[in-house]
């Protein structure tokens, strides 16, 4: 047994390749090949498919058909394995124009929508004939007496009983009718509902030509693979806190879907995170010029801009924008087989579990909240880095809340907010807001102001708690900030690179409530008239 392979030929080769000369060669075959194996990327899929063919000695041709007609030809490779001395000469791909719809949930949903229509129109005929026969009954009642003048008094009890019968046939068969109309209308409604959010209108199908020799007749297995648009997946995770515990429990999901056109029955599934739509090039940086700008024009406006002006003006935005685009590929393998239909509906796949012990904690900040927060903390133990993605969280098996997790790497800290603790209490009141002058040479005005933050705990263990404000950041070089000297000392400045961010980290007993002090002073030369930002703007 010999393997060949080939890849799609350029097309400027496949157009000088008559579609006549292809017809006559002897051995033509055609045939149709299943979906075995898909790898989905977040926007677009490659797909293998397999067939077994049979082969003639000589020259002769595979046709594979019908095939999806958003195949990417450039994309395609063929590979084939048969007798020895089989060799793949040439692949063409063609387009085949088609009556029926191609899509084939697409197709079978517009058969549906034909069959109710015209039961539809059935039922409405049905209604119309009973209405005629209606009419005719009222029309009796009418002109009773000029259709039977001679009709005794005592045969009118009979008459009208005849009637009344007879209409009320009538008006139940309407009624009848009526309850199958509503019922076929929300059908057809139900129909052209998922038909609009499958529609596609394509006709066409692709089939795939594949010239060969072989030395001998027999059985050859010819795989083709190839990308498709029109399907992707994307990550949703669940985190789950066991606060007793301590345990935290990492769920990795992915949710699939496809549309591309063709059925992937029974299929092996593969789901990777590389991302084929940002290219492998690497942006191109320019260079970076910078100006003294010119001085304003006192009397004259110019309106124009000279490309140096315009250079200095553009933002670097490629550059910023890349920065999102770094992390790791990897493939996951959906355990068993998999089918996924072609409507565009998410099926969702459990990628992998993890259980960590965290560090449970209680955070809070209590300038722009009242409430504190319960947070866990571990380290990522997964084997391979994490796509951006939605993240639902649970406290001891209630929901908490929703959020975002941003892109994690094997091994990075991981730090989860599990929502509102209303067990530790914080409270923050002002003490002191005070203005006034200091010095006898330079003359400063000085502002100082204290907050007292009174923090309780009411769980029943011990809880790290970490109460974050900030300090007021000086602009200018002639305003300086400091603490109090009263003032409780930080555990730590500058948090997680914020500029004035203030963190008192600590462990609360059981019960225990403290107090922490924040208080700082604030001066300015006294020839400076005011200084703004004291109004501690919310973010």
């Amino acid at each position: 047994m010999k393997s060949a392979m080939y890849r799609a030929a350029p097309p400027l080769l496949l157009l000088l390749l008559c579609l006549s000369v292809l017809l006559s060669v002897p051995g033509s075959l055609a045939a149709d090949a299943g979906v075995r194996a898909v790898t989905v990327y977040p926007d677009r899929a490659t797909v293998i498919r397999e067939h077994q063919a049979a082969i003639v000695a000589g020259e002769g041709t595979i046709r594979i058909h019908p095939l999806p007609p958003r195949l990417v030809p450039d994309s395609l490779r063929v590979r084939a394995e048969g007798p020895d001395g089989l060799i793949l000469s040439h692949v063409e791909t063609r387009t085949v124009h088609g009556r029926d719809l191609a899509h084939p949930e697409e197709r079978a949903l517009t058969e549906a929508l034909q069959v109710a229509r015209d039961e539809r129109r059935r039922l409405a005929d049905d209604r119309q004939a009973q209405s005629m026969t209606l009419s005719f009954i009222e029309h009796l009642t009418e002109h009773a007496g000029a259709v039977e003048p001679g009709l005794p008094p005592d045969q009118w009890h009979r008459a009208w009983g005849l009637i009344g019968d007879g209409a009320r046939d009538v008006l139940e068969q309407i009624a009848r009718i009526d309850i199958a109309l509503r019922d076929i209308d929300a059908e057809i409604e139900r129909i052209e509902r998922e038909l609009n959010n499958l529609r596609t209108g394509r006709r066409d199908t692709t089939e795939v030509a594949i010239l060969y020799q072989a030395n001998a007749a027999g059985e050859a297995r010819v795989t083709l693979e190839y990308e498709i648009p029109g399907a992707g997946w994307k990550p949703v995770y669940e985190a789950r806190l066991d606060t007793a515990d301590g345990l935290l429990e990492f769920v990795q999901r992915a949710e699939v879907r496809q549309n591309t056109g063709e059925e992937w029955d029974d299929v092996i599934l593969h789901l990777a995170t590389a991302r084929p739509a940002l290219g492998g090039r690497l942006p191109r940086l320019s260079p970076w010029f910078i100006d003294i700008r010119p001085p304003p024009r006192a009397l004259m406006r110019d309106d124009t801009a000279t490309p140096e002006t315009m250079a200095v003006r553009a933002p670097a935005a490629v550059s910023e924008a890349m920065l999102e685009t770094t992390g790791f590929a990897t493939r996951y393998r959906v355990p068993g087989r998999v089918s996924l239909p072609p409507d565009g509906r998410q099926q969702r796949f459990v990628l992998a579990s993890h259980r960590h012990e965290a560090a449970i904690s209680g955070r809070a900040v209590p300038v722009l909240s009242p409430h504190a927060y319960l947070f866990a903390e571990t380290e990522f133990a997964g084997e391979a880095p994490l796509l951006p993605g939605p993240l639902t969280l649970f406290q001891d098996g209630q929901l908490a809340g929703q959020a975002r997790l941003d892109a994690l790497a094997p091994g990075a800290p991981l730090r989860l907010a599990f929502g509102v603790d209303d067990r530790i209490e914080v409270h923050r009141e002002i003490e002191r807001d005070s203005i006034g002058r200091e010095g006898l040479l330079r003359r400063q005005q000085r502002l100082e102001r204290g907050y007292r933050i009174t923090v309780d705990n009411r769980h029943e263990r011990a809880l790290e708690v970490t109460v974050l404000d900030r300090l007021p950041v000086p602009r200018d070089q002639r305003i300086t900030v400091e603490l109090s000297p009263a003032a409780t000392p930080p555990t730590e400045r500058d948090v997680d690179g914020r500029l004035g961010v203030l963190a008192w980290t600590g462990d609360w007993a059981p019960g225990e409530s403290r107090t922490i002090l924040f208080s700082y002073v604030v001066s300015w030369p006294e020839d400076v008239e005011s200084i703004h930002g004291f109004d501690d703007p919310r973010p």
